[in-house]
């Protein structure tokens, strides 16, 4: 066997033990109930891409397979050594460096642990916006690979939103870099976000980041029913009040939690289930109840969720605006008096709770498997239309064996993601029967599978029904990167046939979606909604050129080998890479967008010296405009929803003599392809809070 000498490695049983688990909850219980888990032949801790590179050369040449692994915090099987395998552990990949104050980016090394890199920037005045619970113990590169969702991503986006550029080493193609100044294809970026290993090792990503918040504002408020409170939501959303944070817990996590009663101390996020671990405890305490034995609340889950569901009434939806502290107060008092029109103000008290104890989470689970039972988590994404019927639908599904509850977060225009937490008898027969009923219940309801866990291998055979035929478009660029087939094989995609989608569903009004064949121009576009975000040509800018909130199509359908695909089935999909622009170039027919909701215009123009010069700062003091444009030399700055006219003033503050109101026009976003140019180019037609750009040619 020719592992590389020079990088360092272990057999030590314990490394091996270590690295042939990640935090999935199903392997939790296999070890449990004395199961063992798959252990890799060796450990590897490259430095350097070109350790990873002659790490990968090795275990090409000798047919082994190779597993990535960051810190181990993922909860779908993805990191899991095999029998036989090498594990690759990117946590020496820990470069750090500073901010470049030029273009609010940082470079940093896949294996850097989360919340270091969040205090190293915090150091420096700056944040990247990415708060997922795990982020004390979750990668850069972990991000990376499941295309990670952190609790922010309404104001900062998903995480491959974040992303600049990515470094990454290939055993097909060696060492490239992909994104802004990259070499490799634009496309291969889509596809590296979300391939959980199997394209290719991350080795160094490039982030977009932001000035540390000036101010924050949270809130708590009280809703009669899911129903109305997901009326709420999407009006913050669709109006374009940029929150935060926006989280709903349904009736039943309200309640056992004891959300929205006033209480001394904190609880924090786990309350329901600490609530469900001190049930189970006094129990175990009543004479005659042995150790380990099937406790009376998992046995029964769907008695248990009947008396919730009784018990259960109103829900608490938690708000909250962060940023520049003009534009929390323009934005807060708008999206404040919106909430109060169809909830109750519970005051201040409940965000802050929130804010205080957002990443404990996970911790304290192992008692209930210690008495016997199991607890996971399931995230699934839909659009407005399809949300509450989801919730339902899976709700439904899971509660036939185990006791269930939810919140709802990471919202956006189009939708937003449903986090279901369930707790059950631990049998694995029962755990692998409501992880089925729940996979089967997404689809049938019109849901994402994942929004930001993944896929791994829990979810492998169902994301391939999802995704259908487009897997083609991934297997045809793994052919290319890893001919060998080494890279955490069997994880991602399982060769099940996917079902028949059936053709695109009608859109439905709250959606505020529009459909056209792909290719059809930015006039015929508009001639059915004024587009969200109105490129030239769909798919519009690579994620790198735009602003994180600038998003394109939501959805493609067409047919691959004469089969139909639809892609796009919730918002911001973590079903493995995008394989949306793959589709729309190989049998797409039909793309889907957003188009802005009805409500207030404001739209102001002045000529001022350096008018890109000026709407550059504009980004950077944290407005977020939905025409910002530089015509003939006059600038325009556009806002619409309810807070347009108060958020046109302000930026009228930010523009030397000011802006004149005008007559509401929409103005288009170039499609490129453009390139970096410096701020005092004549050439200038687009800018970013991170980049200023000008056409190629």
């Amino acid at each position: 066997m020719s592992e590389p000498k020079s990088v360092r490695s272990s057999t030590d049983q314990l490394d091996r033990l270590a690295a042939s688990r990640d935090l999935w909850p199903g392997g939790t219980l296999e070890a449990w109930r004395g199961g063992s888990a798959p252990v890799p032949d060796r450990v590897l801790w490259p430095a350097s891409a070109e350790e990873v590179q002659a790490v990968l050369g090795a275990a090409t040449r000798d047919g082994i397979a190779v597993v990535p692994y960051g810190a181990g915090s993922g909860v779908c099987g993805g990191a899991r050594g095999r029998a036989g395998s090498w594990v690759l552990d990117t946590k020496e990949l820990n470069h750090l460096g500073r901010v470049d104050p030029e273009s609010w980016s940082v470079e940093v090394g896949a294996g850097v642990i989360g919340q270091q890199l969040e205090d190293w920037l915090e150091g420096q005045g700056y944040t990247l916006g990415h708060s997922p619970s795990s982020i004390s113990c979750s990668t850069v590169g972990g991000w990376a690979a499941a295309r990670s969702a952190g609790q922010l991503s309404s104001r900062y986006g998903v995480f491959e939103d974040m992303v600049l550029a990515l470094e990454a080493v290939a055993p097909g193609v060696g060492r490239f870099t992909v994104g802004q100044g990259g070499s490799a294809p634009d496309g291969w970026m889509d596809q590296l976000l979300g391939s959980e290993g199997t394209l290719a090792i991350v080795t160094r990503a490039t982030l977009r980041v932001w000035p540390a918040p000036g101010a924050r504002w949270l809130r708590g408020y009280r809703f009669a029913s899911v129903s109305a409170a997901l009326e709420a939501m999407r009006g913050l959303m669709q109006g374009e009040l940029h929150p935060s944070v926006v989280r709903l817990y349904d009736p039943v996590d309200t309640r056992i939690g004891g959300r929205t009663r006033p209480r001394s101390g904190d609880r924090g996020r786990e309350g329901a289930w600490r609530w469900l671990l001190a049930t189970l405890e006094r129990i175990h305490r009543l004479p005659g109840v042995y150790e380990r034995a099937l406790v009376l609340p998992l046995a029964l889950p769907g008695l248990l969720n009947r008396i919730f569901d009784r018990l259960a009434s109103g829900c608490l939806l938690i708000v909250g605006w962060e940023g520049d502290p003009q534009s929390v107060e323009v934005l807060s008092s708008v999206g404040h008096r919106l909430l109060c029109e169809r909830g109750d103000d519970l005051g201040a008290g409940p965000g802050q709770r929130w804010y205080a104890s957002r990443h404990a989470v996970s911790y304290k689970l192992m008692p209930i498997f210690e008495q016997g039972g199991f607890a996971d988590t399931m995230e699934v994404a839909a659009r407005w239309s399809d949300l509450e019927g989801v919730y339902h639908a899976v709700r439904g599904a899971i509660g036939q064996t185990a006791v269930v509850m939810a919140h709802m977060s990471h919202v956006y225009p189009e939708g937003g993601c449903i986090y279901f937490s369930f707790a059950g008898r631990g049998d694995p027969e029962v755990y692998r029967r409501t992880w089925s009923r729940a996979l089967d219940a997404v689809l049938a309801a019109g849901g994402t599978l994942s929004h930001h866990h993944g896929v791994g291998s829990l979810k492998a055979a169902a994301a391939a029904r999802e995704v259908g035929p487009a897997v083609a478009g991934w297997r045809a660029l793994k052919a290319q990167l890893d001919p060998a087939g080494i890279l955490n094989p069997g994880r991602l995609f399982v060769d099940v046939p996917g079902g028949d989608p059936g053709p695109p569903a009608p859109l439905r009004p709250e959606d505020h979606l529009a459909r056209a064949p792909i290719g059809a121009g930015l006039e015929a576009r508009r001639a059915l909604g004024e587009p969200l975000w109105p490129h030239e040509r769909l798919p519009g800018l690579p994620r790198w050129q735009r602003s994180p909130w600038q998003t394109s199509w939501i959805e493609v359908a067409g047919e691959v080998d004469g089969r139909r695909c639809l892609l796009g089935r919730g918002p911001r999909s973590a079903v493995g890479p995008d394989l949306r622009p793959w589709l729309a170039q190989h049998g797409g027919a039909v793309a889907t967008w957003a188009v802005a909701a009805e409500g207030p215009r404001w739209l102001g123009e002045a000529r001022p010296v350096q008018p890109w010069a000026v709407a550059w700062q504009l980004l950077r003091s944290d407005l977020r405009p939905a025409v910002l444009i530089v015509i003939d030399g006059a600038l325009r700055v556009g806002f619409r929803g309810p807070a347009a006219e108060r958020l046109g003033a302000l930026a009228s503050q930010r523009v030397p003599g000011g802006l004149s109101e005008i007559p509401w026009a929409p103005a288009s976003i170039p499609s490129g392809p453009l390139e970096p140019c410096g701020i005092e180019d004549p050439g200038i037609v687009h800018v970013t809070a991170q980049g200023v750009f000008r056409r190629i040619g």
